[in-house]
């Protein structure tokens, strides 16, 4: 009898243990819209967890590694695989890279024989790998939630929750959606609500071109300005990113700069913009409040609740 009793609980943590993993199949809906196919949606089922990955650039590459799937990359694509994230590993992913991050060419992607390409949705224009491509190919195909024009720091945690599920490592994804949440959370109680009424107003520098800097304000960053008691100066434009002009930025008076820091060298920036002729006469420039931030964190990655304390303790030192 002791022995048959013994059985039948071996035989309950084994059903246990099958229970846990993932309930294939799973059918997700990716959105195409900001690729240029407008309104364009693809349901993609997964039976099993892909095991031939292609993930185009740093920033989702991150999540995947935090997640703890690399085994299920095949290549990926970025420029020089910058983070301030910290995945040794990395180096045993090959990088497809060819000069320009939107220049791979199909034949150098299905060189790897992915069965699963994730990207931003730019990726899955008419000019790149198209919906028809992917399709004929068996790839299934996966734009994160976080890189749209009104994503939210929500949508971060979604992406994990759906990649878990997807790679079968929903324990691992649910573990860091409690920690990002955890910081964030921290950051919200440290700030207290007078921070939330009373913004500390923030101009993001990305870049500029023919003397017009290019500047963040709806989508991911401007939520993670917005959670670290901050407000983008053009939070007025309905996008994530905007080219803007200099006379603006004086106008709008920001009291901090956020350089966007895209492979360690956001400190040069921030040097540039304090000898810029233009912003002398800015509250942030005056009061030497420029600082540099990981773009890919800022875009959304395994780093963006931590730059939500980061940004935080820029906009707040005498409460961090």
């Amino acid at each position: 009898m002791k022995k048959l009793t013994s059985l039948l609980v071996v035989l309950c943590l084994t059903l246990g243990s099958f229970a846990a993993l993932a309930e294939y199949p799973i059918t997700i809906t990716v959105d195409l819209n900001r690729s240029g196919a407008e309104g364009d949606k693809v349901e993609e089922t997964f039976t099993e967890a892909p095991t031939r990955a292609v993930v185009f650039f740093r920033q989702i590459l991150d999540i995947m590694l935090d997640l703890g799937v690399e085994n299920s990359i095949i290549a990926a694509v970025d420029d020089d695989f910058y983070s301030v994230n910290d995945f040794p590993n990395i180096s045993a992913i090959e990088n497809l890279w060819e000069g320009s991050r939107r220049t791979i060419s199909r034949e150098q992607v299905l060189s790897v024989a992915p069965d699963f390409l994730m990207g931003w949705d730019s990726c899955f224009g008419e000019d790149f790998y198209n919906r028809e491509f992917c399709e004929s190919n068996g790839i299934a195909m996966y734009t994160p939630y976080c890189c749209t024009d009104f994503a939210t720091i929500e949508d971060v945690y979604k992406d994990y929750e759906v990649l878990g599920q997807i790679f079968d490592v929903e324990e691992t994804a649910t573990a860091r959606i409690d920690e990002m949440k955890a910081i964030v959370a921290n950051v919200q109680e440290t700030l207290g609500e007078e921070a939330y009424a009373n913004p500390i107003t923030i101009f993001n520098y990305d870049s500029e071109s023919d003397s017009a800097p290019f500047t963040a304000c709806q989508g991911l960053p401007g939520d993670i300005f917005k959670l670290a008691g901050g407000v983008s100066i053009f939070a007025d434009i309905e996008k994530a990113w905007a080219t803007v002009s200099w006379e603006q930025v004086v106008e709008r008076n920001p009291q901090v700069i956020i350089v966007n820091d895209y492979a360690g060298e956001g400190e040069e920036t921030v040097a540039s913009l304090y000898e810029k002729e233009q912003l002398q006469n800015v509250d942030a420039i005056i009061n030497h409040r420029v600082y540099a931030v990981d773009l890919n964190n800022l875009e959304g990655s395994c780093g963006s609740a931590a730059t939500v304390a980061q940004i935080a303790a820029f906009l707040y030192p005498d409460k961090f």
